[in-house]
Formats: structure tokens, C-alpha cells, sequence
């Protein structure tokens, strides 16, 4: 529609029409994969309802703020861009330049709003914006700050490779190399076929919830039964369903056994690293995270993206220190909340508490088995690392309180073993990319 004809918009009207929506956001070259229209239809079975907004903003130009809410008997429970763990939101703009002013208007607008939470999860390129309107407006709101890890690709795989990337990751993806693994690249659709990518990331996710509860001391039954809860196949499955193309399942297979698998949400200038799951063993034994990681890069550069987020870790974390093997650097940003209860510090404090209960469990665990072995005669047994970072950043994946490194993108580092038992294969190995049959319905999981 030409801007001279069309209706001005009313700022922070809702709802928007999807071809309202469709319209911004292909004006946005900023734009990423989970701000599209269809990531409200994969959280639509979780309780959600779309409550988009349209602003217009200065210059005549439109905004659009991707936005679900929930209720609870009638009253408005949460209005989010988005809901903690699915990526990131925030506003659209015609034109893809977001100013202080545009996000002014938004935040301005948001604080206004009866819902108990009102929130937006930004772009980190694009949070020192926001956090700058925040500060302008003087608006009583919390701030929870986090850091991410990105690449830029505008040099190109070569030059990343050579220049970019640490000698760790390169001599990590060449030993992967040598063992005889088959990568799959695979679309939404193709992925959602039984016994593609879908279900290998739900495989391995449930072995690492037998894995984080053992670490926690947790119950088993219990582990489990909040996992169903979370259903976090099913929330990959529903993603793959809603976004198609814009879905890429990567996932490595040695001699027909998954090892690890990594989900990327692929649009346009921007790859979200956004979840992912492995066999701790395997993925250590053939260092297979390296090589995942690696050809999702390079195809990200193949498919003209310029910014890879590999997802949040802790500052001097050990997942920080394994995605700058790759070349990423931190950004920090802040998720913007406003809350009509000290929700924030609630979280925060069941964190704390979550995780000393944690350490206390681990520590006791340790002591039992020191005892135990110096009454059998023998040496102290050498306690079990944990494969997930300090609780309390989103990776996109899992809660706060429960976030496993397993699960996010580039989270794991795996030890570098070499593979003296490995059998040569070819010098590159096998990506295999299955066309899904036009009459299966991809997602039927979700």
C-alpha cells in the first residue's frame, strides 16, 4: 500500500491484522525469525492470545510490537514480547532504524496497560536503545540484564574460519571430522517427520532431565514431571510447524545414534541459536557441539546472514568461553518489565534459593561418596562437573531456575578428547537434507 493512501495508524491499537504485521516486518531488515506472525500460533496452545500492537511513529511510519497475553478468570495476567524462553521480540520498524523515540512511545504505552506484567525481550543489538528510552522516560520498571554471545558474519566463512574462529574450535572441528557422523540439515517440515530432527531433540532432552535430576538430587518422578510440564519438544515442534523454512534442525548422528542436535531460527540478517540438546558422552567423545555449531555458521553465510546469536551465558562462564571459540563477542542488554507485584524480586530469590539447595545437594552427595570409598579402602571419588552454568540468564531455553547448558545454543563445552579410536571418514562429513513429502502435516507433535 502506498504510505501517502493508506489509514494512519492509531498508536497502540490492537488487534493488527496479519497483513498489517506481514507488511512491517518485511520493511524491517532487522527483523528475525520470532517476530513473524506465526510464533503467536506456536504459543496459542500454551494459553496464550495474540494482543499485538500498531504504533505510529515519528516520520509516518508504522510500529509493530509483537505481543501475547494471558489471562486468568478474567483478569489480565501478562501481556509479554515474548514470554521468557522464545526468543526474542520487540518492536518492527518500516524501515528497520529503531530510535529512543519509537521505543518511548512504546514503553510509554506498555506502563499504561492493567496487566500484572507487561515486558519486552529485545534484540540485544538492539537493547542499548531501549535502555535509553527507559532511562529518558524515568518510568518505574524493572530491569533484568543479561549477556549474549553473537558472530558477525560479514566477512565471510573463509575469513571467520581462518581469522576468526580460536585454534581450539578449528582443531575441534577437524577431529569431529574424522569420526564417521552424518549431518542433517532439515526444515520445520522435514524435521517434524518421525524420526528426524524433532524427535531427536526429544530423546536427548529427556535424557538430560535423568541427568540434571541425578546432578540436583532431585527426584526422578519429579524431574520428569515437570519436564511434561514444559514440554520442550513439544515447544520445538510447534515452532518447526508455525515457521517452515524459517526453522532450521541441525542434528549429528554417529553410526545412527543421535548425538546432539541444534535449533536455529533463521530470517534475513538474523540466526537465533535457540535451543539444542545432546549425549554429554557421545558429544564429548566426537566433539560434535564443535562441528554443529560450525556448519550452521557457515550456513548462515551461505544464506546471507549477518548477526549469529549463539544465545546467553554468564560472564567468564565456561559456554561464554566456548562461543568465543567461534568468534562471538558479549553483548549486554536489559529485558524491560513493568510489574504491579515485586515479581522480579520474587524470581530472583527463589533462584537464590533454588541454588544454594543445589550446592547443598551436590555437596552432600560428594561427602557421601568420599565416606563410602575410604570405607571401601579406596580413593575419594572425583565429583561430577555439572553440565549447566549459574542459574539465572535466559538462553532462550530453559527457565532461570533450572537452565541446563545442554539445552542452549553453544551452552556445553565439551573436553577435548582425541579420537584415537576413530575410524577416518571422508574429509567432510556427510549433510543430508530430506525433503519432507507434501502430504505430511510438519508439527503434528505440538
Amino acid at each position: 500500500m502506498n504510505p501517502a493512501t493508506r489509514p494512519a495508524p492509531t498508536s497502540g491499537a490492537t488487534p493488527v491484522s496479519r497483513a498489517t504485521w506481514r507488511e512491517v516486518l518485511a520493511a524491517d531488515p532487522e527483523a528475525v525469525a520470532s517476530q513473524a506472525p506465526e510464533w503467536v500460533d506456536a504459543l496459542a496452545p500454551r494459553g496464550y492470545t495474540d494482543a499485538t500492537r500498531l504504533y505510529a511513529l515519528p516520520g509516518g511510519r508504522r510500529g509493530v510490537l509483537p505481543l501475547v497475553a494471558r489471562r486468568r478468570l478474567g483478569v489480565p495476567v501478562s501481556e509479554e514480547s515474548w514470554p521468557y524462553g522464545w526468543a526474542y521480540g520487540g518492536l518492527l520498524v518500516e524501515g528497520g532504524e529503531l530510535t529512543e523515540a519509537d521505543c518511548r512511545i512504546v514503553l510509554s504505552d506498555l506502563a499504561q496497560r492493567p496487566a500484572v506484567l507487561r515486558s519486552v525481550v529485545p534484540n540485544p543489538l538492539q537493547g542499548k536503545v531501549w535502555s535509553a528510552a527507559a532511562d529518558s522516560l524515568g518510568l518505574p520498571l524493572q530491569r533484568v540484564r543479561y549477556r549474549s554471545q553473537v558472530v558477525d558474519l560479514e566477512p565471510g566463512f573463509d575469513e571467520i574460519w581462518e581469522k576468526r574462529y580460536k585454534r581450539q574450535a578449528r582443531n575441534s572441528v577437524r577431529k569431529a571430522e574424522k569420526f564417521e557422523l552424518e549431518v542433517r540439515r532439515e526444515d520445520g517440515a522435514a524435521a517434524s517427520l518421525p524420526g528426524r530432527g524433532i524427535s531427536i531433540f526429544a530423546d536427548l532432552y529427556a535424557q538430560s532431565v535423568d541427568r540434571w535430576a541425578e546432578h540436583r538430587g532431585q527426584p526422578l518422578v519429579i524431574a520428569r514431571r515437570l519436564a511434561a510440564h514444559r514440554d520442550r519438544a513439544g515447544q520445538v515442534a510447534a515452532v518447526a510447524k508455525a515457521l517452515g523454512e524459517n526453522c532450521v534442525v541441525w542434528s549429528v548422528l554417529q553410526e545412527g545414534r543421535p548425538v546432539a542436535v541444534n535449533v536455529v531460527l533463521q530470517r534475513g540478517r538474523h540466526a537465533l541459536g535457540w535451543m539444542c540438546a545432546m549425549d554429554t558422552e557421545l558429544a564429548r567423545t566426537t566433539l560434535a557441539t564443535y562441528l554443529l555449531h560450525s556448519v550452521a555458521i557457515k550456513d548462515a553465510c551461505e544464506h546471507g546472514v549477518r548477526w549469529f546469536h549463539m544465545g546467553e551465558s554468564d560472564s567468564g562462564s565456561g559456554p561464554e568461553h566456548f562461543k568465543a571459540y567461534f568468534g562471538a563477542f558479549p553483548v549486554d542488554y536489559e529485558v524491560l518489565r513493568f510489574e504491579r507485584l515485586p515479581l522480579s524480586r520474587t524470581e530472583k530469590g527463589l533462584r537464590v534459593a533454588y541454588g544454594k539447595a543445589g550446592e547443598a545437594t551436590s555437596a552432600a552427595k560428594a561427602k557421601v561418596a568420599e565416606l563410602r570409598a575410604r570405607r571401601a579402602g579406596g580413593p575419594a571419588a572425583t565429583p561430577e562437573v555439572a553440565d549447566e552454568p549459574a542459574a539465572g540468564k535466559p538462553d532462550r531455553a530453559e527457565p532461570a531456575a533450572e537452565k541446563p547448558a545442554s539445552v542452549k545454543s553453544g551452552a556445553e563445552k565439551p573436553a577435548a578428547v582425541k579420537p584415537a579410536a576413530a575410524k577416518p571418514a571422508a574429509a567432510r562429513p556427510s549433510v543430508v537434507e530430506p525433503a519432507a513429502p507434501a502430504a505430511e502435516k510438519p508439527g503434528s507433535g505440538s
